[in-house]
């Protein structure tokens, strides 16, 4: 049976910092579930793109991050050149259209989080909870790991004890053995960003225009800029859904 693996990154700050700008009052972790051969071919392809488009030194790995990007900064640079721009963000969809990945976005309105328990878990805990279910609900009768990215030695702590207990002792909904039966390892895998996981970087440039898309979906305003609508459309094709095609609850959750 084969072996499956969940990357995942958020977008927005995992704080309760209060503010109505959508980037502080919602946070969004992005998932995409891998099969191992499939993924062989993806990081081989995502390479091979990155290479493509950015030079830098050949000994050193170039990581995609969203900031930097978007930024153009860095090895990243080369984007501030419309023409060249324009080519990656086209392989950058075409890559995302021909890669076999299911999707996963949860997204939390965390005033209205903090507002509804007089104790509330870490908004990304929270986020997280509702991701493995989606995941774990995913797999049935498949098995696999978890895998997101360093964020610091505290914060990893905590994340590490909120998935361990997630396993040990279920959720609201689940007991254990659901998660136990589904998932290979009682510890999540956590990696720093210059270990170049390219699951990661691809959940990273996900995460925003899923949050956006997924805000607007639940009639909140936000912009949605054209080449994060084209992002949003790509992804939303591959998110987990029922059978008659419905991403609502299955992999598009919004918690208000």
């Amino acid at each position: 049976m084969s072996k499956h693996r969940l990357y995942f990154d958020e977008s927005g700050t995992h704080s309760f910092q209060m503010s109505d700008s959508p980037h502080n009052r919602h946070l969004a972790l992005c998932g995409v579930i891998f099969e191992d051969a499939a993924y062989c071919r993806f990081q081989e392809a995502w390479e091979a793109m990155k290479r493509r488009f950015f030079k830098g030194d050949p000994d050193e790995p170039i990581i995609a991050h969203r900031k930097e990007i978007m930024s153009r900064s860095g090895p990243f640079s080369p984007l501030g050149s419309p023409a060249i721009l324009g080519k990656f963000n086209a392989a950058f969809l075409s890559l995302v259209g021909a890669t076999p990945f299911v999707g996963l976005v949860v997204v939390i309105d965390k005033p209205a989080h903090l507002g509804r328990y007089s104790n509330p878990l870490n908004p990304y805990h929270y986020c997280l909870v509702a991701l493995l279910q989606r995941y774990c609900f995913w797999l049935g009768q498949r098995t696999g790991d978890v895998m997101g990215e360093s964020r610091g030695t505290m914060e990893d702590e905590r994340l590490k004890a909120a998935y361990l207990a997630l396993y040990e002792g279920g959720d609201w909904h689940n007991r254990a053995d659901f998660y136990q039966a589904r998932l290979t390892s009682k510890e999540i895998k956590l990696k720093p960003k210059p270990k170049n996981i390219a699951g990661l970087q691809l959940a990273d440039l996900l995460a925003h225009p899923a949050k956006q898309r997924c805000l607007l979906r639940n009639g909140i305003s936000t912009q949605e800029g054209e080449f994060g609508q084209q992002v949003a459309d790509a992804l939303w094709k591959k998110l987990y859904h029922c059978s008659d095609g419905k991403t609502e609850g299955w992999g598009e959750v919004y918690i208000p």
